[in-house]
């Protein structure tokens, strides 16, 4: 085995090199949604190329953000001439014949969409995701940089978890640019408020029009649910953490950073108790992301290349184990009834038995094909496209059950993380391989969970999760057997249009596509009340018959219903051994 070196920042070049970077950054126009960027440059260098990346780590899908980059000048700082540019592709600028100081002016537009990911600016707030916004010099990833804000007279605060300049607080300094591209900015007219949670101080700013009782509240509840992960992983990582939730658009999703997470909910439904919840499963998830990704992770995700994809296999741990721990958090914090917690696990399991993706990729694959696949979704991906969130946290689930039976000290998949931790993060300072993760897992555990579960990586095959949950005595009920059409519509101005094609191993093909129009089911007029009845009366191999219109000509079809069970849920079965109740209870007791 070759000798084991810390990992590097992709892109060094000679150390010698003289660079001094400094960004100002300005509203253009608030109303045109323009950002201006200035970048200062002092270097002994006479030629330096200057990239945008493409993508931003955590989202994976190449973005071009460079389609929002516009009006770009390069001019020597002390005579104000122009410096020869070029570029050279859709996201690097090369430079010549450079001065020692110089200046790159750009604007970027801000409103390309509302999202976690995207630069985003209007009367209320100004959001900076930093790959979307900032340059870094070819080769170079590793200088320091500072981000000094002019933008007071619109916004009084700038929320990042970057250090920042004790003596001005709108500048912000960096050690490299993996750490500027992992600490987003937002600019806000709103007061944050702070709780403490192991040995962190954590700020939260809640964007929006809510009231202060409601921060108050939320403030409480995440100090429950950081203080159950602290101790869960035995170490508080980082002296600061920011939470943004933006509570401004009607919006869902989150993005993990190293010492913050950006967090958007429609603030239409916070009011909402169950709603409410959600919103904190979100929460829990990108804050679990500190340990799980940011710091203990899968070797292809770190150090970055942001021009190209940063291709991995392992996202099923990455997006799946936090996918069965924020949930599971919310249990342990008192957020959630046993019923409820098995009720959110059975809503993953159902969801993958709706449909045969499992039959057509496998969470490897799923994993891979991220870029191209889980991100660039179609009508037709939810039938042949897993999701390592769903399928990954179902998978973990199955793994942390059979090391409960399995280990005879009842060793589980935190211990597992704890010795990750200290060894790729604290020791080694990289990634891990999947080979290592599950000798891992054998070392601390005693338990060959490769063995049991890796076909279920490698190959588009279902998870038995019945066989694993049956471990702790939970059991499936399934009743009332009925028929179902194997399509989902929409209504246009009182007309039905085919919006969903569910695909089934016990259903026909259907002559349907996306967006035919349904005029007439079984000789009757098709409205909303005409499916809902046949929904309510069909019986699985029951034929009906469908008139349509496709691109303005007339056709018919002739369906058969497929089945499911319209009652269907696990319980916690009485009737189970002993052993299987006093596994159950050490894990709803106990953080396994």
């Amino acid at each position: 085995m070759a000798k084991e070196e810390p990992e590097k920042t992709l892109d060094k070049t000679d150390q010698s090199n003289s660079l001094q970077l400094d960004f100002e950054v300005s509203i253009f126009d608030l109303f045109k949604h323009y950002f201006q960027v200035r970048l200062r440059v002092k270097t002994d260098q006479s030629e330096l190329n200057f990239c945008l990346p493409s993508w931003t780590p955590g989202s994976y899908m190449i973005r071009d953000y460079g389609t929002h980059l516009h009006k770009f000048e390069v001019r020597n700082s002390r005579t104000n001439e122009p410096v020869l540019w070029e570029m050279v592709d859709l996201h690097r600028w090369k430079l010549k014949n450079l001065p020692q100081e110089f200046e790159i002016t750009y604007i970027i537009y801000a409103f390309e969409d509302f999202t976690v990911r995207t630069n985003y600016l209007e009367t209320e707030f100004g959001f900076i995701n930093p790959p979307a916004l900032f340059l870094y010099p070819e080769g170079s990833l590793e200088k320091p940089s500072s981000v000094l804000f002019q933008v007071s007279e619109f916004f009084p605060y700038v929320y990042s978890s970057l250090t920042r300049d004790p003596e001005d607080p709108f500048r912000f300094r960096s050690e490299n640019f993996d750490e500027l591209f992992d600490s987003p900015f937002h600019l806000s007219k709103k007061n944050s408020v702070f709780f403490a949670a192991g040995t962190t101080k954590h700020e939260l700013l809640v964007e929006g029009d809510v009231s202060f009782d409601f921060k108050a509240k939320l403030a409480d509840d995440l100090k429950r649910i950081t203080e159950t992960q602290i101790e869960w992983m035995m170490e508080s990582p980082n002296p600061y953490y920011l939470f943004v939730l933006n509570l401004s658009l009607p919006a869902y999703g989150g993005l993990e950073h190293r010492a913050s997470s950006i967090n958007y909910f429609n603030p239409e439904l916070i009011s909402d108790e169950e709603e409410y919840k959600r919103l904190l499963e979100l929460l829990s998830h990108e804050y679990f992301h500190l340990w799980n990704i940011k710091r203990i992770r899968p070797i292809a995700l770190g150090p970055f290349d942001y021009q190209k994809p940063n291709l991995t296999r392992e996202l099923w741990i990455a997006e799946g184990f936090t996918s069965f721990y924020d949930v599971y958090f919310l249990f342990h914090s008192g957020f959630l009834s046993k019923e409820e917690y098995i009720s959110k696990l059975q809503s993953d399991i159902f969801a993958l038995e709706d449909n045969e993706a499992d039959s057509w990729m496998s969470l490897e694959e799923s994993s891979f094909t991220a870029w191209t696949k889980y991100y660039k979704r179609n009508g037709n991906s939810h039938n042949i496209t897993v999701s390592y969130y769903t399928k990954g946290g179902v998978l973990a689930l199955c793994m942390n059950l059979f090391l409960l039976q399995e280990s005879k000290e009842k060793k589980t998949i935190r211990h597992v993380f704890h010795k990750l931790n200290e060894v790729f993060v604290k020791t080694k300072q990289r990634g891990f391989t999947k080979q290592e993760f599950f000798d891992t897992v054998k070392d601390v555990t005693g338990v060959d969970l490769k063995t049991e579960f890796n076909e279920y990586l490698e190959y588009p095959k279902p998870i038995p999760v019945d066989l694993y949950l049956d471990i702790i005595g939970i059991r499936r009920i399934q009743t009332d057997l009925v028929g179902e059409t194997g399509f989902k519509t929409k209504d246009k101005n009182g007309n039905l249009y085919i919006q969903k094609l569910l695909h089934k191993s016990d259903m026909d093909s259907l002559n349907l596509m996306l967006d035919d129009e349904i005029l007439a089911i079984n000789g009757k007029r098709a409205t909303q009340t005409t499916l809902q009845n046949l929904e309510k009366n069909l019986r699985p191999g029951e034929k009906f018959h469908v008139i349509l219109s496709r691109a303005g000509k007339i056709k018919e079809s002739m369906i058969t219903a497929s089945g499911y069970y319209k009652t269907r849920k696990f319980v916690f079965a009485e009737d189970c051994t002993d052993d299987r109740k006093e596994l159950r209870e050490f894990f709803l007791r106990n953080i396994v």
